[in-house]
């Protein structure tokens, strides 16, 4: 009955001009952007949206209604959210007495149909899954809610995430839609093992959430690379020697439960009829035994496009990769040599967009003398030597271990959604 033509891809900002398509019942839409009416339209199906100078995620809502003013339909898409290429789910089996004992897993990907790898976790620890058609589910209370997530990543680097909880006071689990929230627990402290426990902790514009789960899992990390990279990890890569016993207390790496890729900050760019596009090079996603971060840092691209580099915006695209799972994260610029920024982007404005994601944002200066672009980014820590370097991963690793990931009833924007005074100590990680 009613469908967005305009589909906003990576990063929006300022003026656009959406257009619809409508059944032919269609009187007139009703255009909202974050709940608030925007245009009230009617053929030929198309209106000129406002969305500003600052870059935040924000959903789309198109209503349609006949000539009496019945409601007929609706469509919706988010703006500046990662958009998913594929997409996957579970139905759960229960056994007579209704208690969840297998799950049958499922996805949709037009590109490349078949997934070459699936990862699947029951309450953070990961599950066999020899057959995605049936999964077992371990034994478990059904007094306390569970959470069963599965990973699957196709080839062309697509990534899909099905996520699905049960048992406690959940409602059906086939009726919810799930919201996650990143969030940031004391030392030492532990979160409840009942989610329960957890009401009245978190709320959205004063109303009262509920929490479905709470899980840790795999963690991920985007870096973004700007400047004669190659050459400063070039450097690091000969001054990192590995005599045993290992000298270095902090070493050079990541947790064994994350997951990394590089972000090129030169784009590729393509004009279409109406506007111009730039694509930011990504790298495969790197697993901890894939190779030293430094090793596969130094050559993540085949090679340099000719365009001039825009660090900015490439920092608000891996903010968008850095969600695309809706796990623990961070992302962490790495200034090279003879890194500039030619963008017409701040680093501000892109700092308070990763905060509305709720993106942990790091910057590390590799190279041995402050490049043009560090001006912009004046707080970036000095990971130029291995000692500094060690430093750093030190404080990520730190950061990405008190991140847990709270999944809430309902669908809400990641940067409307607050920790209340109940949650002693409890911080949203931004």
């Amino acid at each position: 009955m009613i469908s967005f033509l305009t589909l906003f891809l990576g990063i929006a900002l300022g003026s656009h001009t959406v257009e619809l398509s409508a059944g032919p019942g269609v009187a007139r839409v009703e255009l909202y952007v974050d709940g608030k009416l925007a245009a009230d339209l009617g053929p030929p199906w198309a209106a000129r949206l406002e969305l500003g100078k600052e870059i935040a995620p924000r959903e789309l809502v198109a209503v349609a209604y006949d000539a009496r003013g019945k409601r007929l339909g609706e469509a919706r898409q988010w703006i500046n959210r990662a958009k998913a290429d594929a997409e996957a789910g579970f139905v759960l089996e229960r056994d007579k007495a209704g208690r969840v004992s297998a799950a049958r897993l499922f996805w949709r990907c037009l590109i490349n149909p078949e997934p070459k790898s699936i990862a699947v976790s029951f309450d953070g620890v990961p599950l066999e899954a020899k057959d995605p058609a049936r999964i077992p589910i371990p034994s478990h209370s059904a007094g306390t809610a569970h959470v069963l997530i599965a990973d699957l990543v196709f080839p062309g680097g697509i990534a899909a995430t099905a996520v699905t909880t049960f048992g406690g006071q959940t409602k059906d689990e086939s009726l919810r839609e799930l919201s996650a929230v990143p969030v940031r627990i004391p030392p030492g402290a532990r979160l409840p093992k009942r989610v329960e426990a957890m009401n009245g902790w978190f709320e959205s514009n004063g109303a009262a959430l509920s929490v479905a789960a709470v899980e840790e899992g795999p963690a991920e990390v985007v870096f973004v690379e700007a400047g004669l990279i190659r050459k400063d990890f070039e450097r690091l890569v000969a001054d990192d020697f590995h005599p045993w016993p290992w000298r270095r207390a902090r070493p050079i790496e990541l947790r064994k439960d994350s997951r990394f890729q590089f972000i090129a900050s030169t784009p590729y760019v393509s004009d279409g009829p109406d506007d111009v596009t730039r694509v930011f090079p990504v790298s495969p996603d790197y697993l901890p035994w894939d190779g030293s971060f430094l090793r596969a840092g130094a050559t993540p691209f085949s090679g340099q496009f000719p365009t001039l580099p825009r660090i900015a915006e490439a920092v608000a695209t891996a903010g968008l990769s850095a969600t695309r799972r809706e796990r623990r994260r961070a992302v962490v610029l790495l200034l090279g040599a003879e890194a500039r920024e030619t963008g017409d982007l701040d680093a501000a404005t892109v700092r308070r967009y990763l905060a509305r994601l709720r993106v942990p944002f790091y910057v590390w200066r590799v190279s041995l003398e402050a490049p043009p672009a560090a001006a912009d980014w004046p707080e970036a820590v000095d990971a130029s030597t291995i000692e500094g370097l060690g430093e750093a991963f030190k404080a990520l690793r730190d950061d990405l271990k008190s991140q847990r990931v709270v999944w809430l009833e309902g669908r809400f924007l990641p940067s409307a959604v607050s920790v209340t005074a109940k949650a002693a100590g409890l911080v949203v990680a931004r």
